[in-house]
C-alpha cells in the first residue's frame, strides 16, 4: 500500500521508546513497522546491528519480506532481519545453549521426528515433558516447544546475553503480539529493557488463546510493562479497500447484522447429501474465482478453501479430486508430520541398498522407518500396526527372515527390486520411482505410506530437497543418505523458508490461514466437518466469531459463504447476502 503519514503515523515515526499499534486487517500495521525500520536504518546502524522483525509464521514472513522490498531500497534491505520467533530462538540456543548445561552441539528434534517418539512413550505410561527435558540436557536434542522456554531461561540468567541482543537489535518488531505465549512475551520483556520495542496487535484476531501460555490479556501486560505510545489504526482497510469485506466481518464479530448485502460478499447454499455437497464445492471454486476477477478488474492468482476443522479439510480435498478424472489441482495445508515422515522411507528407497548378505538388516531398517510413521498418526489403531512392524524389525536383525506372504516380506521383495533398479540422477523422477515401488509393494500399510508421501508436494517443500538430493548425486553418482539430505532441507525450510507459494487454490483449516492473504476465499460451513459454531460456548459465541473473522479477512477481493442449506449457522442470523 502506498504510505500516507498522518499525524497518529507521524507520531509512530518520532517515538524513541516502545510503541503498540493496533488495528485490524489491511489496516498498515506493517506498513507503517516498515517505515518505522528504514527510518532506523537510514539514521544509521552500527556494523552488525539490524532490524529485526518477528513473526510467528513463514507465510507471515514471507508477506513482510514481499512488503519490503517495495518500501526499502535494495540497499538497506540487508538491515532488515525478518524471522520467525522459532529461527530466532533457535540462533540464541545454537550459540548460548551450553550455558544450560545441554551440549554444545545442538539438534532439531523436528515436530514429526518428536510426534513419533511421544505417542509410544506417552502410552508406554511416560511423562513426555520430563523425557523432552532428558533429550535437551543429555543428548542436545531440541524439540520446538522448548524453543521459547530455553530463550527464556538464558536471557533471564544472563544480563550480558541481553545486552548483546538489545544491542545487536536497535529496534525489534513484533507482530501478532496478541499471541504471543508467555515464554515469548517474556523474552521481548527481558529485550525491551535495552532496545525499542514495537508491537504490532490486533485483539479481535486472538484465535490462539487455547494454547498454553497464550493470555487475553497480553496487550494489557504490554501496556503495563513497556508503558508504550499506542496508536489505534481500527477502521482502515488497505487490503480489500474496493469492498465491504472487512466491515462484513466485523458486522459477523460483533453481532451487528446490516440487513443488507456487503460488496465483495456472496452466499452460496448446498444440500447436505454428499453428491450435492461435494458438487456445490466444485461449484463454489469457478463462482468465487469470477466474482474476484470482476472485482479485481483482472486475473487473480489465489483462492482459499476454509474449513474450522481438519475434517472439513479432508472433506473439501475429496470433493476438488473427484474421482481422478475431473480433478480440480489444489494443495491441502494439513498436519505434516505423517507425510514428511512418509518421505524419510521414501528417501530410504532411493538409498543405495546394502549387499545381499545384509539384506534383512536394510529390510529391518525400512521397517523401522514404517513404524514411525504409524507411531506419529497416534491411535491404538496405529500403535498396533507400529508395534508388529517393530517385532518384524527385530526378528530381521536378529536374522530371522520374514514370513510368505507377510508385510515384512513384501517390503523385502520390494528392496530387492531397487537393488536391480536403475535410477537416473533426475531426482524428481527418481522420487516417484521409489515411491511407486513402495506403493505397489502388496501392503496396506506400504500404500497409505506412499500417498502420504504424495502430499510433499503441498508443502512446497520440493525445491530444497530436489537440489539436496541433486547435490549427492552429482557427488556421489547415488543417493548415499538421502535420508540425512531429506532431513536436513527440511529443517533448514522450517526455519529459513520465507513461507508457501500461495499461488493456486489452497484447502486448509482458519487457523493454519491466519497471516496469509488470498485474492479469493471460501469458508465452509457443514455442521458435521467443519461448523462455524465449532465449540460449544454460549451465546453471542465470541470464540467462533472472532475466528470467522479471521477467515472473512483472509479474502482481498470476494469471499463466499459455503453454507448448509438446511442447518443455517447462527452466526450469520439477520445477515442478507
Amino acid at each position: 500500500m502506498a504510505l500516507v503519514i498522518c499525524a497518529q503515523r507521524q507520531s509512530i515515526l518520532d517515538e524513541n521508546g516502545a510503541i503498540l499499534v493496533t488495528g485490524g486487517p489491511g489496516s498498515g500495521k506493517t506498513t507503517i513497522a516498515l517505515a518505522k525500520a528504514r527510518l532506523v536504518i537510514e539514521r544509521g546502524l552500527s556494523p552488525g546491528q539490524s532490524v529485526l522483525f518477528l513473526s510467528f509464521s513463514r507465510a507471515a514472513v514471507a508477506r513482510v519480506a514481499e512488503a519490503s522490498k517495495t518500501q526499502l531500497p535494495a540497499a538497506l534491505q540487508g538491515k532488515l532481519s525478518i524471522q520467525t520467533f522459532h529461527s530466532f530462538f533457535w540462533r540464541i540456543l545454537q550459540a548460548y545453549g551450553y550455558l544450560l548445561g545441554a551440549p554444545r552441539s545442538l539438534r532439531l528434534l523436528m515436530p514429526h521426528d518428536e510426534a513419533a517418539m511421544r505417542h509410544e512413550f506417552e502410552s508406554n505410561g511416560g511423562d513426555w515433558d520430563i523425557e523432552r527435558e532428558r533429550l535437551f540436557q543429555e543428548t542436545g536434542r531440541v524439540a520446538f516447544d522448548l524453543f521459547a522456554p530455553k530463550a527464556h531461561e538464558l536471557l533471564s540468567r544472563s544480563a550480558r546475553l541481553r545486552e548483546l541482543f538489545s544491542s545487536c537489535y536497535p529496534l525489534i518488531v513484533v507482530d501478532e503480539a496478541q499471541d504471543t505465549a508467555e515464554d515469548q512475551w517474556q523474552c521481548v520483556r527481558l529485550l525491551s529493557a535495552g532496545t525499542q520495542m514495537m508491537c504490532l496487535a490486533d485483539l479481535d484476531q486472538q484465535i490462539y488463546d487455547f494454547r498454553p501460555g497464550v493470555s487475553s490479556d497480553r496487550v494489557t501486560h504490554i501496556m503495563a510493562a513497556l508503558q508504550p505510545l499506542r496508536v489505534d489504526l481500527a477502521g482502515e482497510n488497505h487490503r480489500s479497500p474496493n469492498s465491504e469485506i472487512v466491515a462484513f466481518a466485523n458486522d459477523v464479530l460483533l453481532n451487528t447484522p446490516r440487513g443488507a448485502a456487503y460488496r465483495g460478499v456472496s452466499r452460496m447454499n448446498y444440500r447436505a447429501n454428499r453428491e450435492y455437497r461435494d458438487r456445490a464445492i466444485r461449484q463454489a471454486i469457478g463462482i468465487a474465482i469470477q466474482r474476484a476477477k470482476e472485482a479485481a478488474q483482472g486475473d487473480i492468482e489465489s483462492l482459499a478453501v476454509l474449513a474450522t476443522w481438519g475434517r472439513g479439510v479432508n472433506v473439501i480435498s475429496r470433493a476438488l479430486t473427484g474421482d481422478g478424472t475431473n480433478l480440480i489441482p489444489h494443495r491441502v495445508m494439513i498436519d505434516e508430520a505423517s507425510v514428511l515422515l512418509s518421505s524419510r522411507m521414501v528417501a530410504f528407497m532411493l538409498e543405495p541398498r546394502r549387499p545381499v548378505a545384509e539384506e534383512l538388516l536394510d529390510l529391518a531398517d525400512g521397517l523401522d522407518l514404517a513404524a514411525t510413521v504409524f507411531r506419529a498418526r497416534g491411535g491404538n489403531t496405529n500403535l498396533a500396526t507400529a508395534q508388529r512392524l517393530v517385532a518384524s524389525a527385530v526378528q530381521s536383525r536378529g536374522g530371522t527372515s520374514p514370513r510368505a506372504n507377510g508385510v515384512a516380506s513384501k517390503l523385502l521383495a520390494a528392496v530387492r527390486l531397487l537393488r536391480t533398479h536403475e535410477f537416473t540422477g533426475d531426482p524428481k523422477r527418481d522420487w516417484l520411482d521409489a515411491r511407486s515401488i513402495l506403493r505397489n509393494a502388496g501392503a496396506n500399510s506400504f500404500q497409505a505410506i506412499a500417498e502420504d508421501a504424495e502430499q510433499l508436494v503441498a508443502f512446497q517443500r520440493g525445491r530444497r530437497i530436489s537440489a539436496a538430493l541433486t547435490e549427492l548425486w552429482q557427488t556421489q553418482g547415488a543417493y548415499r543418505n538421502a535420508r540425512g539430505a531429506l532431513d536436513a532441507a527440511i529443517a533448514e525450510d522450517q526455519l529459513l523458508s520465507g513461507g508457501n507459494d500461495l499461488r493456486g487454490i489452497h484447502v486448509m483449516t482458519i487457523h493454519k490461514s491466519k497471516g496469509k492473504e488470498f485474492d479469493a476465499a471460501i469458508i465452509f460451513d457443514d455442521p458435521n466437518s467443519s461448523p462455524l459454531l465449532f465449540t460449544q460456548e454460549a451465546a453471542p459465541h465470541p470464540r467462533c466469531r472472532k475466528l470467522a473473522r479471521v477467515g472473512i479477512t483472509r479474502a482481498r477481493h470476494h469471499v463466499l459463504m459455503l453454507c448448509d442449506m438446511f442447518t443455517p449457522t447462527v452466526l450469520l442470523q439477520g445477515h442478507q447476502l
